[in-house]
């Protein structure tokens, strides 16, 4: 399997990273605790790296990519600035281009942004922690239109919301990692449902951290809290575990991140471990299957 970084400050070292986002073009970017964006080909190779323009109060947490009327190419990086409340976009090669976004608690403002999703028609929702615990939905002029899954939300409410999906139909999933779980809403807002609870089982969650689509309509959820990347049907079904505590190659360390590549392939931000471990496609000798009864973690 490929692996590639190690503990350091320069080209190809990670101190800690904590998200990623693969472009259409076949690019990973990863962004760690020192406020460094590095982007790295498929095969590992580094290719380049910026910074972001202030890290002393603290740093992202995650990143997204997707459209923007900015700029005259076709895909652009949004980097959520957690410690800022604010979102930030860049070019592919770190030229700035702006930034949406205010610290506060009124409509269009943030207190601790965690992640950036882009849907089917351009859309732009951002997920954020802190108190405000919602996503909200910006038009793709960056214009704030609505919000939903805050405290107020009842079965929706979320809590520590840490990573977002679009869908190809339109709904948005949503790793509530303070709640061990997975909610799905429309992209109206509509809660559409959950799956998952705390525990080490199959089908069971301990901070999720992200979670992403694979080719199939599966979902790929990475656990912060049990060290394994788990796969999902649309109905929380668990399909296997992928991982496991530990240093060598296959095993994982505080995992915050994943991103997916041409060919289903799966890029794990191994943080403790300060590298990138890579499942290539999805054969089923890849993931470790259920035990016989244990379908589910669904509510």
């Amino acid at each position: 399997m490929l692996v590639f970084g190690r503990t350091g400050m320069g080209p190809g070292e990670f101190s800690y990273p904590r998200a990623a986002v693969a472009s259409p073009d076949g690019d990973l970017y990863v962004v760690d605790k020192t406020g460094r964006i590095q982007c790295f080909r498929s095969d590992g190779r580094f290719s380049h790296q910026w910074r972001m323009p202030d890290t002393a109060a603290g740093k992202p947490t995650g990143l997204g990519g997707g459209p923007s009327d900015l700029s005259a190419t076709a895909w652009v990086l949004y980097a959520p600035d957690t410690h800022y409340g604010r979102v930030l976009l860049f070019e592919p090669d770190g030229t700035h281009l702006g930034e949406f976004g205010s610290f506060g608690t009124g409509p269009g403002q943030f207190r601790l942004p965690t992640d950036v999703a882009i849907d089917r028609n351009g859309f732009i929702y951002v997920s954020e922690y802190g108190g405000n615990d919602r996503i909200s939905r910006f038009s793709p002029r960056r214009e704030y239109q609505f919000s939903f899954g805050g405290p107020d939300a009842g079965e929706a409410a979320l809590m520590r919301p840490q990573s977002l999906l679009a869908a190809p139909d339109g709904t948005i999933w949503v790793a509530d990692a303070g709640h061990h779980r997975i909610c799905h809403f429309g992209p109206d807002g509509t809660f559409l449902g959950s799956f998952g609870r705390l525990g080490r089982a199959a089908g069971e969650l301990k901070f999720p951290y992200n979670i992403e689509r694979l080719s199939d309509g599966t979902l790929a959820v990475c656990e912060y809290g049990n060290n394994r990347i788990q796969r999902f049907d649309t109905a929380g079904r668990s399909l296997g575990t992928w991982g496991g505590a530990g240093r060598r190659p296959g095993e994982l360390a505080y995992p915050w991140a994943l991103a997916v590549g041409d060919g289903d392939r799966l890029f794990i931000i191994d943080s403790g471990n300060n590298r990138v471990q890579v499942i290539e496609g999805l054969g089923s000798r890849t993931w470790i299957r259920p035990s016989a009864g244990v379908a589910d973690g669904g509510e």
